[in-house]
This record gives structure tokens, C-alpha cells and sequence, in this order.
């Protein structure tokens, strides 16, 4: 399978809310996701599990995405971009964002984030996942 094909399969099948077939099929055990920013998403996560609960977030954000083009790179990087839509009441956030998935063994292993509106995405991402009021939030 082409390196861009198994980033069209992971788009398929997040659409179709396949997690176990991202985490069986796509997917490197022990592969990292680096989302930028200064919200309750953003960050390394690392592993598989922690990719797919990562995913269950965006999810449940109600983040679409359109606008997609791919490109490969001479090392076998695939480069993304994409444009994504997030709406809060009447209010509608675009999200202009390139990312670049690193594969190994046939799997996507290193994923980047790289947006182009920060603001926007620390704004939306803040509004849509609360956090826990003190002392719950400390307490955990």
C-alpha cells in the first residue's frame, strides 16, 4: 500500500467511526500524535491507545474537515492539507492546517499538527471541552 493510500484509509475510516480498524490496519503501536497548542487536546500523546482516545476527542469536538490534498515526500512522508470546520452556536471556526504523517513497517508512526490560525483552534478547543472547577480538577 502507497504511504498517501494508508492516510486515505485512516480518513475512511474515521469516518465511518472505525477506531479498532485504525488501530489494527493503520496504525503503529507505537506511534506519537503532536497536536499544537495551548488547549485541552494539544500535546505528544504516545502510543496507539492514547492516539485513539485522542481521536474519540476530535470526535466528540465535532471537527469536519475538507479541502484535503496529499503529497509525498522523497523519504516516504506524507504531507496533508486541509482546511477544518468546527461551529458553536451560530459561530463557525476554520481551521487551515497541514499535517505530515512519518510511517514504519507499512504504518503511520510519527504524526505532526501544523496549523495556521492557533487562536482560533486554543479559542474553539477551550470553548467546546470544558475543565473540571477546583478542587475536582486538582484533585485528580
Amino acid at each position: 500500500m502507497a504511504n498517501t493510500d494508508l492516510v486515505l484509509k485512516m480518513y475512511d475510516l474515521f469516518g465511518k467511526g472505525d477506531m479498532e480498524g485504525i488501530k489494527r490496519d493503520v496504525f503503529h503501536p507505537n506511534m506519537s500524535w503532536t497536536m499544537p497548542g495551548h488547549h485541552p487536546l494539544s500535546g505528544r500523546m504516545e502510543g496507539v491507545d492514547s492516539v485513539i482516545a485522542f481521536f474519540g476527542a476530535l470526535f466528540q469536538a465535532g471537527i469536519r474537515v475538507d479541502n484535503i490534498h496529499f503529497g509525498e515526500l522523497d523519504d516516504g512522508t506524507v504531507v496533508e492539507k486541509h482546511t477544518g470546520h468546527g461551529q458553536i452556536g451560530s459561530e463557525e471556526f476554520i481551521f487551515p492546517t497541514c499535517t505530515s504523517y512519518g510511517i514504519k513497517d507499512g504504518k503511520i508512526f510519527e504524526v505532526r499538527v501544523h496549523t495556521g490560525d492557533q487562536h482560533t483552534v486554543d479559542r474553539y478547543m477551550w470553548t467546546v471541552f470544558k475543565l473540571k472547577g477546583i478542587p475536582a480538577r486538582l484533585a485528580e
